[in-house]
């Protein structure tokens, strides 16, 4: 994906794009509610990437054929949870400690998954949009 279709679509999805120049190309940063995007690009082409969630400090390597999708997710089932949020799912209480997407080849392929640690001790992977949002209360930033 070349800077201009980057930025097109990210723009389209509803994400503050801000690019930098240098000899190598165009450095852009991508933000959106509390989701944070950078790409270096090399020319025209990405060279790096790196994927800020909600409830991190510390920005993670992307993929960089994983950048458009990334752009391109439901803004409602990502802005839903940060890492860190007291969640109940189906009656067990846990804590979110990531945020992904699902990777299988059936229709639930780029939504949003939870990995939750549940207080009684169990691991789950639900999708973001079958949790209740937490309440403010419950929220940990």
């Amino acid at each position: 994906m070349n800077p201009n279709a980057l930025e097109t679509k990210a723009q389209q999805r509803g994400w503050k794009v801000v690019s930098k120049y240098d000899a190598d190309g165009p450095m852009m940063t991508l933000v959106r509610d509390d989701w944070e995007i950078w790409v270096a690009f090399s020319g025209s082409a990405p060279e790096s990437a790196t994927l800020r969630k909600p409830g991190r400090t510390e920005p993670k390597r992307l993929l960089l054929r994983d950048i458009g999708m990334w752009v391109r997710r439901d803004r409602g089932q990502m802005s839903r949870f940060a890492v860190g949020d007291h969640v109940v799912v189906k009656g067990r209480p846990g804590r979110v400690t990531d945020i992904t997407l699902a990777r299988s080849t059936d229709e639930k392929r780029g939504r949003i998954r939870l990995s939750v640690v549940y207080d009684d001790g169990g691991t789950g992977t639900p999708f973001s949009d079958q949790v209740p949002r937490p309440r403010a209360g419950l929220r940990r930033r």
